[in-house]
């Protein structure tokens, strides 16, 4: 499975999915057939996290083949990234707490054995193996994983989700931290995942048939910390005018350019991927090509001057060149950005250069409901499809 960094490509990987949207996909998107076949899934979510394919591009051009009721599983399935992203927007101390208890715990012996494929279980090995290789992992795979990792191994989560973010191509804060948690039994109180080898067996056809014992109880997260009260959601302040505006585009929102100007009129562009903060949050080397590709390529045959920067003495460099008054960004969710917006902020507020986010009508809509389970989200889709139709 190869993933091209080029608009193009997702956009024919798209149409290539449209027709199995509906029925097909809701009754054998949870087989794991393999690496080498991936035709019940639409493997969109590397393009999808980038937003080279926004939620709300994908989602009408499946309603123009689909009725909503006729591919509501897939709808709600690509509405979970936006309800994950929106639910650590309004508790950002997870990702804190996540962060510090992560390093505290790297030095877990038998983690090193699990991360090269030597656990000892069959399809564990199987699936790190093809983790490593290929930066993807089938959803319910991924949910195995992580139960066996946590329940039956009992390895830390922190250590497991670090591996998954450093790996996956469509790895982010909000879905990776928060998905684990969930396995765990972190994210709702009380509820876990546990594998079992039947299931495993049942849904990957027999190409696994794990003789492992695997844990029938959940083990005491009690140590790791407890969900804090969501914040309050604020509007983001209007953007001055007037002036000379640049927007700089980053990796969690390729799709800004196309919809961050508004009635501004920039006169410049440019993209900042952070390659420090990549470096140290241990990102795979092709992970983070993969991205800067995707975004040189979001900013390929643009009118004005579009170079993509990894250095933020380079952003500062050319905001001033252009004698920018004002950038904006897209609003950045919770991850690896938190270290970079302080110092990106503040090099060039120390040159009177004012950092204005914006925040697209889908996150405004959507991130206000993501405040307690994915159900009661749920209840805000409509509106948003009702918009986009």
């Amino acid at each position: 499975m190869v993933f091209e960094p080029k608009h193009t490509s997702a956009r024919r990987a798209l149409e290539a999915f449209l027709p199995s949207a509906g029925a097909d996909y809701s009754r054998s998107r949870n087989y794991d057939f393999g690496h080498e076949r991936r035709d019940n899934v639409s493997t969109l979510s590397p393009w999808v996290r980038l937003r080279v394919l926004p939620e709300w591009a994908v989602i009408s051009a499946v309603l123009r083949q689909h009725t909503v009721a006729g591919a509501a599983k897939f709808i709600d399935e690509v509405c979970w990234r936006t309800y994950w992203k929106g639910w650590l927007m309004r508790r950002p101390a997870v990702w804190d707490d996540y962060l510090s208890e992560l390093s505290k715990q790297r030095t877990s012996p038998p983690y090193q054995s699990t991360i090269a494929g030597e656990s000892g279980i069959d399809c564990m090995d199987a699936w790190t193996r093809e983790l490593i290789e290929t930066g993807y992992l089938h959803n319910h795979a991924r949910m195995w994983y992580a139960s066996i990792w946590i329940h039956t191994l009992k390895l830390p989560w922190t250590l497991g989700a670090d591996f998954f973010l450093k790996h996956l191509y469509d790895g982010d804060a909000a879905s990776n931290t928060l998905s684990w948690r969930w396995v765990a039994g972190l994210h709702t109180e009380g509820k876990t995942y546990l594998a079992s080898a039947e299931n495993i067996k049942t849904y990957t056809e027999g190409r696994f048939d794990p003789q492992t014992e695997f844990a029938t109880e959940p083990v005491d997260v009690s140590g790791s910390a407890c969900n804090p009260p969501a914040v309050a959601f604020k509007p983001l302040a209007p953007s001055p005018r007037g002036q000379r505006v640049g927007v700089l585009l980053h990796e969690e929102d390729l799709s800004a350019r196309e919809w961050i100007r508004g009635d501004e009129e920039v006169i410049a562009t440019a993209g900042f991927f952070p390659k420090a903060a990549y470096q140290q949050h241990g990102i795979a080397q092709p992970v983070a090509a993969f991205r800067q590709a995707c975004m040189r390529d979001a900013l390929s045959g643009g009118g004005e001057s579009s170079e993509v920067y990894t250095q933020l003495s380079e952003v500062l460099q050319w905001a001033q060149a252009m004698q920018l008054d004002t950038l904006l960004m897209a609003e950045p969710p919770i991850g690896i950005w938190n270290s970079v917006l302080p110092e990106l902020q503040d090099a060039l507020q120390e040159h009177n250069i004012a950092l204005v986010y914006k925040r697209h009508w889908w996150d405004a809509h959507f991130y206000p409901h993501a405040q307690a389970g994915f159900f009661r989200f749920k209840k805000a889709i409509p509106t948003a499809i009702n918009q986009l139709i």
